[in-house]
C-alpha cells in the first residue's frame, strides 16, 4: 500500500488506465447490445457473494489469446479519436487482425505508413514518433518491437502533470459479447490455474534527462493489463470491472514492485503486481527475461483487495468475474527513447 505522498507519485500512472478504460467503454455498450442475447446463460452461472460451484467446467489447456505472434497484424486506431483508421498488414501475413493499435496523443498516426523489410524478415512501420515491428514467426525479431521516441513527441520539452502523453499499446478483447473467445472464456472461479508468459527484451533506453525532469510525472513505462470484469449478466454489478497490472519495465526503478491505486477519474482499482512478483531483477538492457507464472491467486489477491476497499461489492464471487480484455505496451511522460521486444505471449487456462 502507498501512502498519500507515494500516490502522487504514481499519479500519472492513472492516466493511462483511463485511456483503457475508454477502450473498455465500448465493451460496455457492447454488454448492453448483447444483456439479451446473454440471459440464456444467465442460469448457469454464479449468482451474488459466496457461490463456490461454477457450472461450466473449463476444457484444459485453454489459450485466452489468439494470434500471438501478430501474424495477422493490427487494426490501428486514430490517436485522438480511438476510432479504426484501417490496418497494419505485411507481406505474406494474414488479413484479418485480432489486435487493435492503439497510438492515444501521439502527434502522429502509424496507419499508412510503409512498411520497410528488415534482413531479419520482419517489417518496420515507422513514423517520427514511433513503430512497430512484426513479421513471419520465423524472423529473428520475433515476435514484436515497440518503440517510442517522447523526446520527438514533446518537441525536447517536458510536459506538465495536465498535459496528456504519448502510448504506444496493443489489445485484444477475449471474451463475451464481442471478444473472440466469447462465451467460452471461463469465469475465475472455474479456473484451477491461469499461467501468463512473456519475453521481454529492452532493446534501447534513454532518459535524456535535463532541468525541469520530474520524476513524479517524467518516466517510460512497459505494462501487460488484464481487465477483470463481471459479466454474469444476472449480477447488479455487470460490467463492473478493475486492473490487474503486471509492470514490465519502469525507467526510475530497477524492479517495480506492488503498487495499489485507484483510478481516480474512473473509480476502478488498479492492481498491479509489478515485475518483483515474477523476478529478484529487474529488466537489463540487451538482455532476454522470462516472466512467467500463475497468475490466479494475484487476481483473486486483486478481487478480495478491491472488495475489501469497498469496489465491486455488488458481487463478491469468483464465479462472476472474467479476463475480458488483455493490453500491452509502452506510455511515455518524459523525453525517455525506449525500445522494446517481446516474444512468447501466452495466457493459459486449466
Amino acid at each position: 500500500m502507498r501512502t498519500k505522498k507515494n500516490l502522487k507519485r504514481y499519479f500519472y500512472r492513472l492516466s493511462k488506465i483511463v485511456l483503457l478504460a475508454g477502450i473498455v467503454f465500448l465493451g460496455f455498450i457492447s454488454c448492453n447490445k448483447a444483456k439479451d442475447r446473454q440471459e440464456e446463460f444467465s442460469n448457469g452461472l454464479s449468482k451474488g457473494v459466496g457461490t463456490s460451484e461454477p457450472l461450466f467446467s473449463v476444457t484444459s489447456p485453454l489459450s485466452l489469446l489468439t494470434d500471438q505472434n501478430f501474424q495477422h497484424g493490427f487494426h490501428v486506431l486514430h490517436p485522438a479519436t480511438g476510432v479504426v483508421q484501417g490496418s497494419i498488414l505485411y507481406a505474406g501475413g494474414g488479413s484479418s487482425p485480432k489486435w487493435n493499435l492503439s497510438q492515444w496523443y501521439s502527434n502522429s498516426s502509424l496507419y499508412g505508413a510503409t512498411p520497410t523489410p528488415l534482413s531479419s524478415g520482419s517489417y518496420r512501420f515507422a513514423d517520427s514518433n514511433k513503430a512497430i515491428t512484426i513479421g513471419p514467426a520465423s524472423s529473428t525479431d520475433r515476435d514484436i518491437i515497440f518503440a517510442i521516441n517522447g523526446q520527438n513527441e514533446f518537441g525536447d520539452t517536458y510536459r506538465t502533470s495536465s498535459q496528456p502523453f504519448p502510448h504506444l499499446i496493443i489489445d485484444q478483447r477475449i471474451a463475451d459479447p464481442d471478444g473472440w473467445l466469447g462465451y467460452a472464456t471461463p469465469f475465475i472461479g472455474a479456473l484451477d490455474s491461469l499461467n501468463f508468459q512473456i519475453d521481454a527484451y529492452l532493446e534501447y533506453h534513454a532518459r535524456n534527462q535535463k532541468a525541469g525532469y520530474n520524476s513524479a510525472i517524467h518516466a517510460l513505462q512497459f505494462s501487460c493489463v488484464f481487465l477483470v470484469q463481471n459479466l454474469n449478466p444476472s449480477s447488479t454489478g455487470y460490467g463492473k470491472s478493475m486492473y490487474f497490472l503486471i509492470m514490465l519495465f519502469d525507467d526510475r526503478y530497477s524492479l517495480p514492485g506492488l503498487s495499489i491505486n485507484e483510478d481516480v477519474f474512473s473509480g476502478q482499482i488498479i492492481y498491479d503486481v509489478g515485475l518483483a512478483s515474477f523476478s529478484s531483477t529487474g529488466l537489463v538492457q540487451g538482455q532476454w527475461k522470462t516472466v512467467k507464472g500463475d497468475i490466479l491467486s494475484q487476481i483473486k489477491q486483486g478481487l478480495n483487495e478491491a472488495w475489501s476497499r469497498g469496489y465491486l461489492l455488488e458481487s463478491q464471487s469468483y464465479n462472476d468475474y472474467k479476463v475480458s480484455l488483455f493490453t500491452m505496451g509502452f506510455e511515455c511522460t518524459g523525453l525517455n527513447i525506449g525500445t522494446m521486444k517481446t516474444r512468447n505471449l501466452s495466457l493459459i487456462a486449466y
